[in-house]
């Protein structure tokens, strides 16, 4: 089982019901034994504790952490322990550099989305272990774009997405998958994965690609392979 500790408790999305959400479609799959936080600061200032999780989930995107937390997060993620980002947590903690770093791509100045529509999600790297044998699929969602690509980080975009002009979108074909790595921790970039609250419909979380794709990522980030 890999030993996951999910960071929430902030959004501006519905983490109250994306995290549970989450949590719930990884444990069906067997292959995860989750932690849930909503006070990230307190357990990431102990790195003791840290060191029992393979795996970081981030549903967040709150106030900044303390510096211990975020000196903790760094060194545990440098170390080895994988990290997903699901959607809005690529908004979260403007100039902290290492995170930044981490992540890629990220919600800065100059991003957005259009209107939440469905729209064909293309697996652009057919050889990934994450995306191999995966098929194109529909999704409703906001997709973003004009991620800002920062610090000439390395990174692969294993699925993309065409933002259309009549919904908004830019005329670009758009990342929605996402790797990258920071020291010797692997990260999986969920950028799709919409849920706003006070909307009922969580539609963003029912594709079955998305599904797909999420066990799948989490489970390469914490271990490299998928099974």
């Amino acid at each position: 089982m890999i030993k996951t500790l999910f960071i929430s408790g902030a959004n501006n999305h519905d983490w109250e019901r994306s995290t549970p959400y989450c949590k719930q479609l990884l444990e069906q799959s067997g292959k995860f034994s989750i932690t849930v936080t909503e006070n990230p600061s307190e357990i990431l200032e102990n790195a003791q504790e840290l060191k029992n999780y393979q795996l970081f989930f981030s549903d967040y995107n709150g106030p900044m952490w303390s510096e211990t937390a975020k000196a903790n997060f760094e060194s545990a993620v440098k170390n080895g322990t994988g990290l997903v980002i699901l959607h809005a947590a690529d908004n979260a903690f403007p100039g902290w550099v290492a995170y930044e770093k981490m992540v890629g791509f990220l919600w800065r100045e100059g991003t957005g989305h259009g209107r939440f529509h469905q729209f064909k999600v293309e697996i652009v790297d057919h050889n990934h272990p994450i995306t191999k044998g995966i098929d194109d699929f529909m999704q409703w969602d906001e997709l973003y774009h004009k991620l800002v690509h920062m610090h000439n980080v390395p990174y692969k975009v294993l699925a993309h997405a065409y933002s259309a002009p009549d919904t908004g979108g830019t005329g670009n074909y758009e990342p929605m998958i996402v790797t990258t790595q920071y020291g010797q921790g692997r990260i999986f970039h969920q950028v799709l994965g919409h849920i706003w609250k006070g909307q009922e419909q969580m539609q963003a979380f029912e594709s079955k690609g998305f599904q797909e794709t999420l066990i799948r990522g989490c489970e390469w980030t914490a271990t490299g392979k998928v099974s």
